[in-house]
Order: structure tokens, then sequence, then C-alpha cells
């Protein structure tokens, strides 16, 4: 009988240890997926590194061709990665990230963009004596983002296709771009959803295209009146997506009479040259546009910005802080590699 009592308190003592060791495991597998524990920085580091750079461009896997206008399709894990890079820049700047795809618009900007290669041409009003046009074509490039690249490659900054394309409607780079129209409709608070659609023909010298459809899409929640979407934003960015041209924009207010002061993190006045102030009461917004001389991007930094004069706001004035957070660029072009970006304001 001892011995029975014996065995039956050791076999209930190991099914304890058993359960306890379980309870261990589980509790460090809860701990590795809890963010609390994290700083604000900390935070902004992960992000950047699960959502921003696994996303990187790389190959389509495009199934069409511009011999016989085949339109085609890419892969379904492109159109996330383009889906998912969106919502991580408007998570950047404080937006709902809960754009969806719009699978059918898919179509429509798979037929763009294969339109402006075999054209190899870039433009929001396809012409129907154009090679390989269609209806989808136009709605898409007329109601979307566009952008073309030739003499590049495939990669993240030799093409100009999916993720690689999001990135440079962000930055909205060139003398025909200063309004940044491109960044504000992926930033347009009441962005639902976008239909996205690339190529890549290696045999028209590496042209790529894009085509990014926001049209019929923009009936998401509005922006909080006494919110704002500023780019870069106040909080945590990392210093590879601190673009030379900054924007801060507020719905139907009134930039006319607005100014912009820049401090660096020693509170010394950077030069913000205002190239631009645009101010409707239509979509995506009202904004202002500088291009700030002197910023930092090979170390962490802070930049506070004051835009003062602002009409039809909340407020006549908003101050906030940018920091910036070092990172390595994702990707170098060689040297000698002759790349021609372009992305067609709207």
């Amino acid at each position: 009988m001892k011995k029975n009592l014996m065995i039956l308190a050791l076999f209930l003592f190991t099914i304890g240890i058993a359960s306890i060791s379980s309870c261990k495991k589980d509790d460090t597998d809860d701990d590795k997926d809890d963010d609390s524990n994290l700083t604000e920085l900390e935070k902004a580091q992960k992000d950047y590194k699960d959502n921003f750079l696994s996303t990187k461009a790389t190959g389509l896997s495009w199934t069409g061709a511009v011999a016989g206008c085949g339109a085609g399709d890419i892969d379904a894990a492109v159109r996330n990665n383009v889906i998912t890079r969106i919502n991580y820049f408007r998570r950047l700047v404080g937006l709902p990230d809960n754009v969806t795809l719009n699978s059918s618009q898919n179509q429509k900007c798979q037929e763009g963009a294969l339109y402006m290669a075999a054209n190899k041409t870039i433009t929001h009003y396809p012409s129907t004596s154009g090679s390989c046009y269609t209806d989808g074509a136009y709605a898409s490039a007329n109601h979307g983002n566009v952008a073309i690249s030739y003499g590049g490659g495939s990669s993240e900054l030799g093409g100009n296709h999916s993720t690689s394309a999001v990135s440079g409607y962000v930055e909205d780079p060139g003398p025909n771009n200063t309004v940044v129209g491109h960044r504000h409709w992926i930033l347009a608070p009441t962005l639902s959803a976008m239909g996205t659609g690339s190529v890549f023909s290696a045999a028209q010298n590496n042209f790529s295209a894009n085509v990014l459809m926001w049209g019929d899409n923009l009936n998401g929640e509005a922006l909080a009146t006494d919110k704002y979407v500023a780019y870069p934003p106040n909080g945590y960015i990392p210093s590879s997506l601190l673009y030379p041209r900054w924007s801060f924009s507020i719905p139907s207010a009134n930039f006319n009479n607005a100014t912009v002061t820049l401090k660096d993190q020693n509170g010394a006045t950077i030069n913000a040259n205002v190239i631009e102030k645009i101010t409707f009461m239509g979509k995506p917004d009202s904004r202002i546009v500088w291009e700030p001389a002197g910023i930092i991007t090979n170390t962490d930094a802070e930049y506070t910005v004051t835009v003062s004069g602002i009409g039809g706001a909340a407020q006549t004035s908003y101050t906030y802080t940018v920091k910036s957070f070092r990172v390595e660029q994702t990707a170098k072009r060689t040297s000698g590699n002759e790349v021609v970006r372009e992305f067609l304001s709207l």
C-alpha cells in the first residue's frame, strides 16, 4: 500500500513539474510577441524591420508581356507587400493603418502599367490611339499614382514597381512633384483601399511601371479636427526615409499666409525653403511643402517644426518634433548604372 502511494506521489510530482515547465515556456513565448515593454524608439525600429524592410521590392513574377498586350498578373505576395508598406507609412504619420487591397481594381492597374510599358511613356491620360489601350488602363491612370523607370533593374532602387514605387510616391522627388501629390494621396486620411498593378520588361531596357489606384476608395474616417498629417512625422522615423521634401497638411485649411520654422536639437535655426502652398476644399488635403537645408541622415537627430499662420484649422500654429534614428540604406545603386525614375503628379 505504501509503495503504491509513493508511486502515485512521484507521478503527481512529475506531472506538476511538466505543467510548470509548460507554463514557463508559454509565458516566454507570450513575452516575445508583446511589444508593451519596448520603448517608443524600439517599437519604431521593430516596425521598420518588420513592415518596411521585409517588403523590399525584388521580382514581380509578372505573367504578362508587352508583345500581344498581355496585362497578365503579378504574385499575390507582391500585392500584399504593397498594402503592408502603404499601411507602414500611414502608421508612421499617425493615420489609421487599415487600408485594404481593392481586388476589383487590380486588373485595371495591370492594364494601366502595361500601357506605360507598351508606349514607353508616363501619363494620367492614356490615348485610345496608343498601344495596348483599354478603358481599364485609362481609369487606373486617371485615378491613381503612376511611376515608371528604365535602365535599372527589378531591385528596390533600380525598378519603379510594387513597393519601390510606394516609397517613391512618398518621397515625391523631381521638379514636377513639388506639390507632393503622390504622397498625400497615400496619406489621405479617408483612404480605405487601393488597387495596384506593376510590370517589368527586361527586353525594353529594364522598363518597369506601376499604377496605384486610389479612385473610389476615399470613404474612410475623416481626420479629427485637432489633428494634422506631417511628413516626416511627429515622433520617430528611420533616417533612410527622411526625404528632402517635408510637408504638413490639414484638410480644408488655408496655408496662404503660413510660415515654417525649423530648429535642430541644439536650438539652431535651419532654413526651411517653402516651395508650395496648396489651399483647396477638396481631397485629399490642403498643405504646405518645404525643403530644409542641412538635414542629417548619417546619425540620430531631432528637429522641431513650427507651422504658423494657418487659417481654417483648429489652431493657427502647430509644433512637433521629428526624431530621426540612423539606419543603413536598404539598397545601393552601382556606379555607372544610369537609372531613370519618373513620378507623374496629378
